[in-house]
């Protein structure tokens, strides 16, 4: 029997058994990835007197924050691929195309298109300094954070945390014709 909440069903019992094992590796790394950050913007945020140990911590947090979204969206592709995915794709296209699936999917469109229009466009230009400091061309890429860097960037954090969550919210998976007899 279908539930009445948004599920994606699975017809056969390996592919559920495998669904539910990426869902909860994929919660645990979540889950470690996000207190980390966590962890580190409050070490930042403590650090701010220090100039050289602010700016190092603050680029460090731009890395993980990265790495939790690509972490989310490597493990929500598993679950949900995207028509025509590739590795090779770039970020943006991967976030776009994958949490446009996961809605689709989930039934969680308008989630997905509040954030997109209101703060996608902030977590790009967060995206375009990580990649300043992820690959360097010059030493003009490093600057020097001031408080209210740190406030914007743990905004963004925020807004992409609720919208996150706000799309796991009732994530179900099921399978069909269950129980097998």
């Amino acid at each position: 029997m279908e539930d009445k909440h948004p599920t994606k069903y699975y017809d056969s019992l390996s592919e559920f058994q495998e669904a539910q094992q990426i869902l909860h590796n994929y919660q645990k790394t979540h889950n470690i990835i996000r207190n980390d950050y966590l962890n580190l913007i409050k070490l930042t945020f403590e650090s701010h007197d220090n100039q050289k140990s602010f700016n190092t911590l603050y680029r460090a947090c731009l890395r993980e924050l990265f790495s939790l979204i690509e972490s989310d969206l490597f493990n929500l592709n598993r679950l949900d691929c995207y028509l025509g995915y590739s590795d090779k794709d770039r970020f943006i296209t991967k976030f776009k195309k994958n949490f446009k699936q996961i809605s689709k999917t989930w039934e969680k469109e308008d989630i997905q298109k509040e954030y997109f229009d209101s703060k996608l466009e902030r977590l790009k230009k967060i995206k375009t300094e990580r990649d300043k400091i992820t690959h360097p061309k010059n030493p003009n890429d490093f600057k020097n954070t001031t408080i209210e860097d740190l406030e914007i960037f743990k905004m963004i954090f925020d807004e992409y945390d609720e919208f996150f969550n706000r799309m796991m919210n009732g994530f179900f998976i099921g399978m069909r014709n269950y129980p097998i007899n």
